[in-house]
C-alpha cells in the first residue's frame, strides 16, 4: 500500500469523489468538508489530506481540517484496518501531531492502537456513536405542537441550550461561542424549534447538506421538559421537512450511551448504518510517588 498526499481540497476531492459518493451516508462529514472548504484559502496551518491506496484503489481516506479531529474513512473495514499502519508511519515521518480522531469504530481503534503505542499516549473516548440513515418517516409527530424555523427572538434562550448540550456531550463551549454558533445557524436558516402552545420546548438543526443527503444534529430538550416526546416529534417533523425539500435521505449520529434516543430515532424510521468513535490522545498519567 502507498500513501498519497494532496496539496489542496480540490485536488483531494477530485481523487476521492467517487469513493465518497459511493457511501454518501457514511462519508457525510468528509464529503461535507470537501464541499464546504473547497474554495477556502489557508493562510496558516493547512489541512492534512491523504489516501492510502492498494493497486491504485483507495482503501482509506484521511482529512484533518484545523483545528478539528482527523477524519478517517475506509472502503471496506478489513482493508481500512490494514491500511492504518501505512498512514500512521507517514504521519510519524512527517512529524504530524494528531490530538483527536473521528472515524468508523474499527478503523479508529486500529489507528489509536498504532498511534498511542508509537507516542506513549493513552486514548480517551469522547463519543461512542452510531450513524443512522432515514429515507422516509414511518412515525410522524405524536403530540400537539409544531415545527418552526428559529428566529432572532429565540436568541434569548438558544445559546444557553447549546451551552447545556455541549456540556452533556463533552464538547465544551463558552457562552460567547454558543451565541456565535446560534447566530450563524439562524443566518442560514438551519436551526429549528418544536413549539407547544406558543412555548419553545426543544431544538434541532439541519447540517451538512451534501449531494443527496442532509444531516440532523443539535437535538436538545431542556432537562425539565424531557420524557414528553418533544425531541421525537421534532426530529420526525424536521426529517420529513428536509425530505420534502428534495433530499433523498437524512442522517444523524446518536450517543450509544443513550438507549432512549437510539430507540426513538429507530421508531421514526432511522436505520443503523455503522458505529463511529471520537477519540482524544493524552499523555499517559504517571503514578505519584508515595
Amino acid at each position: 500500500m502507498e500513501v498519497t498526499r494532496y496539496s489542496s481540497i480540490p485536488a483531494f476531492y477530485a481523487d476521492v469523489e467517487s469513493f465518497l459518493l459511493n457511501q454518501e451516508d457514511r462519508a457525510g462529514i468528509m464529503l461535507g468538508n470537501s464541499l464546504r472548504f473547497k474554495d477556502k484559502v489557508w493562510e496558516e496551518e493547512k489541512p492534512f489530506l491523504a489516501t492510502v491506496k492498494k493497486g491504485g484503489e483507495i482503501m482509506l481516506a484521511a482529512m484533518l481540517i484545523p483545528p478539528y479531529a482527523l477524519l478517517l474513512l475506509e472502503k471496506e473495514e478489513a482493508e481500512g484496518v490494514a491500511a492504518v499502519p501505512y498512514l500512521v508511519q507517514y504521519l510519524i515521518r512527517e512529524d504530524f501531531a494528531i490530538h483527536k480522531i473521528m472515524s468508523p469504530k474499527a478503523v479508529g481503534k486500529a489507528f489509536s492502537e498504532e498511534w498511542t503505542k508509537a507516542h506513549s499516549l493513552e486514548e480517551k473516548v469522547l463519543m461512542d456513536l452510531r450513524l443512522y440513515t432515514l429515507q422516509s418517516v414511518i412515525q410522524q409527530a405524536a403530540r400537539p405542537g409544531k415545527l418552526r424555523k428559529a428566529t432572532q427572538a429565540d436568541l434569548t434562550f438558544l445559546p444557553q441550550w447549546i451551552l447545556e448540550m455541549t456540556e452533556e456531550t463533552n464538547q465544551l463551549m463558552t457562552f460567547a461561542e454558543a451565541e456565535e454558533y446560534a447566530r450563524a445557524r439562524l443566518e442560514n436558516e438551519f436551526l429549528f424549534i418544536w413549539e407547544e402552545d406558543g412555548r419553545p420546548v426543544s431544538m434541532a438543526a439541519k447540517t451538512r447538506p451534501i449531494i443527496k443527503g442532509v444531516s440532523v444534529n443539535l437535538v436538545y430538550t431542556p432537562r425539565d421538559l424531557r420524557g414528553r416526546g418533544y425531541a421525537s416529534a421534532l426530529v420526525a417533523s424536521l426529517s420529513d421537512f428536509l425530505l420534502q425539500e428534495g433530499f433523498e435521505f437524512c442522517t444523524l449520529y446518536t450517543d450509544l450511551a443513550n438507549p432512549t434516543s437510539n430507540k426513538i430515532y429507530q421508531n421514526i424510521g432511522y436505520q443503523p448504518v455503522c458505529d463511529y468513535i471520537e477519540l482524544k490522545f493524552d499523555q499517559k498519567r504517571t503514578e505519584s510517588p508515595a
